[in-house]
């Protein structure tokens, strides 16, 4: 098996966009930490192609939000757009239009329901956020 092989976040989303537009799915190891407590950095994440009924509240997908390709939480679904948050994010979502909105994470009803509360939570998140950021850096 050959090893993993890194590559910067613009070509490698390029690369994954392409292969959900041919129907295919893409496996990616998660940089960062923007979708903090739900996906951490090294964790590894498989987009699929979108289907009919995605675009949906709560929902991660990963997006083109002009400035970058994102993997954020749909938390605002408009009549042409979306707009999306990170979850390790306190300030600062994406406004998007469903045509530059590419894959999906598939998340269990557990998942949403935590993300629901965690949503709910973005007044005080910046708290628990920092909590977990230490403990990550630990691990």
């Amino acid at each position: 098996m050959p090893s993993p092989r890194i590559i910067p976040n613009t070509e490698l989303f390029s690369v994954a966009r392409d292969m959900l537009l041919e129907g295919k799915c893409v496996r990616i190891a998660v940089k960062g930490e923007s979708m903090l407590p739900f996906f951490r950095s090294g964790s590894t994440i498989t987009l699929r192609p979108l289907r009919e009924g995605d675009i949906r509240k709560y929902n991660v997908v990963m997006a083109d939000a002009g400035h970058a390709f994102v993997v954020h939480r749909i938390i605002k679904v408009g009549t042409n757009e979306v707009l999306l948050f990170g979850d390790g994010n306190i300030k600062r979502g994406e406004r998007v239009t469903l045509d530059k909105i590419y894959g999906i994470v598939d998340c269990s009803k557990l998942h949403i329901f935590f993300a629901k509360i965690w949503l709910w939570l973005l007044p005080v998140r910046r708290y628990p956020l920092a909590l977990f950021r230490r403990v990550m850096r630990k691990l």
